[in-house]
């Protein structure tokens, strides 16, 4: 799949957290109008930020053959693909039917749905500020900046009652973490679970007030 780094809401992410990093990251992150091809070739290295810049596939299921000595008539493998907010479901299937090139090759779309719309995240998006708010009041030391989830999750379900919908769960990940989603010790720590409920209390309640939170008297930028 093409890279797209730049193209979605990643792009803000790079340049909120700029300020992090030390040179020769930071100039570089400071101005993606010049640098985002080479942040983007950076990124497609590793599996864990490649989803950051293009549509991902996984093969789950391949079925072919019932004995070791007979080539199979038919072969089908399902493929699950987590699209790019800057690409279509069409765009995707269309480069998927012109890389297999093969006539013979049978696709069809089994189940899929177009990325969401980018949701708000300047000073007046309520939503998000009354996030921050609330991850600055209980870990006053991070910095909050949008994102992108990579994943799919039952809050696509709400699009037809809000136009801004926002993914996050306060988790510390630490080296090896991710590489447990959906498998063996996926787990979070005791204390991070508290954090959890700590977190989801204090933002339903930040949420019940008539306009936006004064922002944070802190350093710290969106």
């Amino acid at each position: 799949m093409p890279r797209l780094f730049g193209h979605g809401p990643e792009r803000e992410t790079f340049e909120h957290l700029a300020q992090k990093f030390g040179l020769p990251m930071k100039f570089i992150m400071s101005n993606l109008w010049l640098f985002a091809p080479l942040l983007g070739r950076i990124l497609e290295r590793k599996p864990d930020t490649n989803a950051f810049v293009r549509t991902t596939t996984a093969v789950t299921m391949f079925n072919a053959g019932v004995k070791v000595n007979i080539l199979p008539s038919l072969a089908e493998a399902y493929v699950n693909l987590r699209i790019h907010s800057a690409q279509s479901l069409q765009e995707v299937l269309d480069l998927i039917q012109s890389t297999v090139g093969d006539q013979r090759v049978k696709i069809e779309l089994v189940d899929g749905f177009d990325p969401l719309p980018v949701s708000s995240a300047d000073e007046k998006s309520f939503g998000f500020q009354i996030i921050k708010k609330t991850v600055l009041d209980i870990f006053p030391t991070v910095t909050v900046a949008p994102g992108i989830c990579i994943g799919n999750t039952d809050s696509r379900h709400f699009k037809d009652l809000t136009n801004d919908i926002y993914r996050f769960a306060p988790v510390w990940f630490k080296p090896g973490d991710a590489q447990r989603f959906h498998g063996i010790n996926e787990r979070i720590s005791k204390k991070n679970y508290e954090e959890l409920v700590v977190f989801y209390f204090s933002l339903i309640q930040n949420c019940d007030i008539q306009k936006l939170p004064e922002p944070h008297s802190s350093v710290h930028e969106l």
